[in-house]
């Protein structure tokens, strides 16, 4: 097991502020707790006759809790943690419900083997056809749309949800839902965004090049047709990936997201290679709860692995491969300027004109709250806004307390999205 956690790494992996706050009010709740050197557990006394259950693998790290909270990890799990970080966990043995845990992971995390008379599955040439000429079909739908909207004005043509659920609900039919999920998008841009006409044109111009891009798909390079595939919401079979070269570097783990939409939960995490300088987007699903089958460390934390990435013109989303060494924290992190940050990202948007963002680790920076908005200013004084809700970013501008400090985040081109912030050994993630 890696030594205990700091209370920084705590911090980073608790869900929101308040429940590190609870986490402290149960602090005197705990019996029967124990380690045994790769996993950490203990009973806690809630307000029913039984307690809650609690059992954390820190080197995934992974939580288990018999309570009905949805927050992963929850308040009983961050106040054990606590407690192991104060050494106040004995070594010992697992009780049973601990091993049923392991042993429900390790079976999870097993890819077992075909049947040897099982027949490999190989894609249906002729299926594969149909939806080729049924997509292409849908974008010439489209792009007629796109042109009437363009010759008749922005200003005279209605932008009303049921209008783009309309035609998303076409492109859905005509199996490229990822252009439906870009159309979806628009109605709140009319509505939200103060220069609508020119964030719209500019969609509607990522769609016709789409279209333009899919009908003369068969003169354009491989990566940049995967990547154009992965835009229309052709699906990528993870064996797939795992099939593509491992890329072996110590990751270092930046920053974890999980976000929620119709009781589907959504895992992002930033890594970026100590070696290489790359990055990688790790994603994760969970129904219903955000319990995760697939474990990767905490932010701040350092893990020598393979990633095998997406086929892509620009590729960035990565599965996880196999662990050369367990996680163990960093004390340096290589950021840059704003110039090396926004030259990478033009570099990738050129290798992939519908990208929407790129990861950025920008030092240095301090977070300020202007009459004209929210922005990271550099030593030189140069600025880029910041977006996202209130309760991030005063929280950026809390911990930063206006001193110079690393941002991690995605750039779009027009603004940053913080997602974790390090100063002095401590990281912060939202």
């Amino acid at each position: 097991m890696t030594t205990p956690w700091t209370l920084q790494q705590i911090n980073a992996v608790a869900p929101d502020p308040s429940s590190m706050t609870a986490a402290r009010g149960v602090a005197a709740a705990w019996a029967e707790t124990g380690h045994d050197g790769a996993v950490l557990w203990g009973l806690c006394r809630g307000r029913g006759t039984t307690p809650y259950r609690t059992a954390i693998d820190p080197n995934a790290p992974a939580f288990l809790c018999s309570c009905p909270s949805r927050k992963v990890p929850c308040k009983h799990a961050l106040s054990l943690l606590v407690r192991w970080s104060e050494g106040a966990l004995a070594a010992g043995d697992p009780p049973a419900f601990v091993v049923e845990w392991l042993s429900a992971r390790a079976a999870a995390a097993t890819i077992p083997d075909p049947p040897a008379d099982e027949p490999v599955k190989v894609p249906d040439p002729a299926a594969a056809q149909r939806r080729a000429e049924r997509v292409a079909a849908g974008l010439e739908d489209l792009d007629r749309w796109l042109t009437d909207r363009i010759r008749h004005g922005l200003g005279s043509v209605d932008h009303g949800y049921d209008t783009y659920e309309e035609i998303a609900a076409r492109m859905v039919d005509a199996q490229a839902p990822g252009v439906a999920s870009s159309l979806r998008t628009l109605a709140s841009v009319v509505e939200r965004d103060e220069d609508w006409p020119a964030r719209l044109l500019t969609e509607y111009a990522r769609l016709h090049l789409m279209v333009v891009a899919y009908r003369q798909r068969n003169e354009l390079p491989g990566p940049l047709v995967r990547s154009l595939r992965t835009h229309l919401g052709f699906g990528v079979r993870v064996e797939e990936v795992r099939a593509e070269p491992a890329v072996r570097d110590r990751w270092q783990v930046l920053a974890t997201r999980i976000t929620e939409e119709s009781r589907m939960f959504t895992r992002r995490i930033w890594l970026r290679g100590r070696a290489t300088g790359r990055w990688a987007l790790l994603l994760d699903f969970a129904h219903g709860t955000a319990r995760f089958t697939t474990s990767m460390p905490a932010p701040g934390s350092s893990i020598d692995a393979d990633l095998h990435f997406y086929p892509a013109s620009a590729p960035l989303r990565a599965v996880p491969g196999r662990r050369h060494s367990d996680p163990e924290p960093f004390t340096t992190l290589p950021a840059t300027d704003l110039d090396t940050a926004l030259d990478e990202y033009a570099r990738m948007r050129g290798a992939d004109p519908w990208l929407r963002a790129w990861p950025v680790l920008l030092g240095s920076v301090v977070p300020v709250d202007t009459d004209d908005g929210w922005f990271v200013v550099d030593r030189s004084g140069r600025a880029v806004p910041i977006t996202g809700d209130d309760d991030g970013r005063w929280r950026l501008h809390a911990v930063a307390g206006g001193h110079p400090v690393t941002v991690c985040g995605d750039w779009d081109g027009v603004s940053l999205t913080p997602v974790s912030l390090f100063t002095e050994g401590c990281v912060r993630t939202w």
